[in-house]
């Protein structure tokens, strides 16, 4: 059986064997009278006497409505009277009819009929033009299910209940109320969509309950016996989970659930049927169940025949439901909010599901959106409307690959309930520590699995944040499992270079062994991601290096390795850099390289392995490299931590890095030695590369000696070129346009900009060499 005939036979066989529940109920009750008594007023006798409507209306607030989290009071939304039960009160004799319609209310809506209770709410009074536009009930209450309305009997007319599930609807009268004769009511499950509508004659007095589910009591039950039609659920799961092992299905709910009221025992109507049947054969099938909220958003192209920027804006001529739809840019399916079979609320994040995994009663393209925005035409981007669709869900998948779905939420959100789940087998008792600790070797490869791509710009990562993934690895180190380790390392290197290693590989060196991850720290070493067009180390590695060299453990083994993984490095740092993009300005601040920060343990590692010939190699490209590994912010911060650590290490400072510091020591005495001229002319420097007239003239311009201010006749787009190359080349002139003549002119104004430059380069030579660190 293929994907789409699973899913289709799934839709109707859930059809066929959940369709008897009922989303609404009514009847009449006894004609008792409810001995209602208002604070205030007193005994109020049913019907209403002559005056009475008055005085009870007198003693109630104007009724509001809930609109988000907001309530607001507005007449054109709902003109309703209530009084809270605080203030009136009730017989027992009603009391009691109330309770023993419940067993009949709860099976005819398909719900436990020992568990289902009324709690009063507020008493209504509609008067003549009263009513209440369409909405939803919130729940008012935990575990409330359904709303129950009783009309009491008054004569009124109008005043009709119309309730909606779906594309179905039906319209409540209360005949028998409305001619004052017995009390009526409507029960109906709190999600339906409702509307009171206008009173037209008399009024309308109404009393409202919130119906509650019980909790169930002794050990509750979430399967169905066994019967045909689960053995065949069970095998259609079966088939499902054969051909997408890993994919959630998804049972769509008839019904709409809060996240509080998303739960097994709290299900409405067919529903509760649903996820026996499910339940059951999930069970059956060797699968798990779970509950969540399920969100699609969809975008597409739109086009409502006009240029509005809203269908809600001033220019829309169009209205919504002509919007021609085009093509899909974004389709996209998930799960959240997620709570087991019992009860229990899981901290998943969002887990995506494949479109074609849904089975639905209602096909997937005939979901009612819940909310849509539509961007009309922007500067540089189509119509788009953007719809979102929420529903409630039972989710099934295969037991085998629970960790696997887990994962797909993420790394973000899994690792850290890796961590958590780790951490936890410390405290674990020995019979289940075994099974505890396989569960997080398949969590964890699960997650590895699914390591999302970082990399590195031309630093490590310092946002100043630390990455919810950086605890992985030493959480791993608590399963103790090599091939583990070896997979997670293979993956960083494909994948991943930023993730700190630091203390992990000497860690996990020693616990198996120094040579029991060559392979996979070489491929780290080796692993080559074009980032910029550089094809450096990146600094996560050298880190790991450095700790690893200079880790005193005295290994043959380990000694051997580090002389491999040293080459590697020295190699990777010494090739040549690209060229340099046409377009380079030695005078602006670059951002470090990813070599420039890794230099100094770098060096480090070389130096405590003794790799004399690495280090000498390393230290020749530092110097003949000047412009990417300066002298301010490089060579002297890298001299600086070096000198001092290896007198420290080694006992004396090490002659190459002597050498090297000698070297700077005279350049910077070099470029001391006399402080810079100010011009005496007005010649500038004129080393503008551009062989274009325009430039030509510029650089006449600046090697002029006689002329401080120049003006250069060009269009915009010449005159835009010229800008960027003074700018490029940090030119000792200041610019502006005059607007006069065609075309305008770039009036250039010389400076000493150069001559300004030099004397801070001087002086900071001179403050660099009051910092160098002493020889030996």
């Amino acid at each position: 059986m293929k994907d789409s005939s699973t899913v289709e036979w799934l839709a109707e066989a859930i059809v066929k064997a959940t369709r008897s529940a009922r989303y609404c109920v009514a009847g009449c009750l006894p004609a008792i009278d409810p001995d209602l008594e208002v604070a205030g007023v007193g005994r109020v006798p049913l019907p209403l006497k002559r005056g009475m409507a008055k005085q009870l209306i007198a003693s109630c607030r104007v009724a509001p409505y809930g609109k988000g989290t907001r309530t607001l009071v507005n007449k054109k939304v709902r003109n309703t009277f209530e009084l809270d039960p605080k203030k009136f009160q009730l017989g027992e004799a009603w009391n009691s009819a109330i309770a023993d319609a419940m067993p009949t209310v709860a099976q005819q809506l398909g719900l436990p009929a020992d568990q289902l209770e009324s709690r009063l709410y507020k008493l209504l009074i509609y008067k003549k033009g009263g009513f209440f536009l369409p909405h939803r009930d919130s729940e008012k209450q935990n575990r409330m299910v359904a709303s129950l309305i009783v009309v009491l009997p008054n004569s009124f007319e109008g005043g009709n209940l119309i309730v909606r599930h779906g594309a179905v609807e039906q319209r409540l009268t209360f005949d028998e109320a409305a001619a004052g004769k017995s009390p009526c009511f409507a029960a109906f499950y709190a999600d339906c969509e409702h509307e009171i509508r206008r009173v037209t004659r008399g009024v309308r007095i109404a009393l409202a309950y919130n119906l509650v589910l019980k909790p169930q009591r002794g050990k509750s039950s979430a399967t169905a016996k066994p019967t045909a039609s689960i053995d065949a659920l069970a095998g259609s799961i079966e088939s499902w989970v054969a051909m997408q092992p890993a994919q959630p299905l998804v049972f769509a709910l008839e019904h709409h659930y809060t996240q509080r009221g998303l739960s097994l025992e709290l299900l409405k109507g067919d529903d509760r049927k649903l996820a026996d049947l499910v339940a059951s054969a999930a069970e059956k099938a060797d699968c798990l169940v779970h509950l969540a909220q399920v969100q699609r958003h969809l975008q597409q192209w739109a086009d409502d025949g006009s240029f509005a920027h809203s269908y809600r804006g001033r220019y829309d001529r169009t209205p919504r439901n002509e919007i021609e739809i085009g093509e899909t840019y974004e389709d996209e399916l998930s799960g959240t909010h997620w709570t087991d079979v019992r009860g229990r609320k899981q901290p998943w994040g969002a887990i995506a599901f494949d479109l074609s995994a849904i089975v639905s009663s209602v096909p997937l393209e005939d979901w009612k959106p819940t909310s849509e925005e539509f961007e009309g035409y922007t500067g540089n981007a189509g119509n788009t409307l953007d719809r979102w669709y929420h529903r409630s869900a039972i989710v099934v998948w295969h037991r085998d690959h629970h960790f696997d779905v887990i994962a797909s939420s993420g790394a973000a959100e899994s690792v850290p309930l890796f961590c958590s789940m780790a951490a936890r087998l410390v405290k674990t008792p020995k019979k289940r520590l075994e099974e505890a600790r396989r569960d997080c070797l398949r969590f964890a490869r699960a997650i590895i699995a699914r390591w999302p791509h970082r990399t590195f710009g031309y630093g490590p990562l310092q946002t100043g944040e630390k990455s919810p993934l950086d605890d992985f690895p030493q959480h791993l180190l608590l399963l103790h499992d090599r091939d583990t380790v070896a997979m997670f390392l293979s993956k960083l290197a494909e994948q991943d270079q930023s993730l700190p290693l630091k203390s992990f590989v000497v860690d996990v060196c020693r616990e198996f062994g120094w040579n029991a991850f060559a392979r996979e720290l070489k491929h780290l070493l080796s692993a080559t991601q074009n980032i910029r067009g550089r094809q450096e180390v990146p600094f996560r590695d050298i880190e790991w290096l450095s700790a690893f060299c200079c880790d005193k453990t005295a290994d043959p083994d380990k000694s051997a390795l580090a002389e491999e993984l040293c080459a590697l490095a020295v190699a990777r740092f010494c090739e040549a850099r690209p060229p340099r993009s046409p377009y380079f300005s030695p005078y602006h601040r670059r951002e470090s390289s990813v070599s420039e920060k890794s230099l100094p343990l770098l060096l480090k590692a070389l130096l405590a392995g003794g790799r004399e010939e690495g280090l000498s190699r390393v230290v020749r490209v530092v110097q003949q490299s000047p412009d990417e590994f300066r002298l301010d912010d490089c060579q002297i911060p890298s001299l600086k931590q070096l000198i001092p650590w290896s007198g420290k290490q080694l006992g004396q400072v090490h002659p190459q890095l002597e050498t090297w510091l000698i070297s700077v020591r005279q350049q910077l005495e070099s470029a001391t030695a006399k402080p810079p001229t100010p011009p005496t002319d007005w010649a500038r420097p004129a080393e503008v590369d551009c062989k274009c007239q325009f430039c030509a003239q510029l650089n006449a311009f600046l090697a002029d000696p006689a002329n401080e201010v120049g003006r250069i006749p060009a269009r915009e787009d010449a005159r835009q070129h010229l800008v960027g190359m003074i700018v490029r080349h940090q030119c000792d002139v200041k610019h502006t346009l005059q607007r006069k003549g065609s075309p305008y002119s770039l009036v250039l104004t010389k400076t000493t900009g150069s001559f300004d430059r030099a004397v801070k380069r001087f002086e900071a030579d001179h403050r660099l060499l009051k910092t160098l660190p002493p020889a030996s």
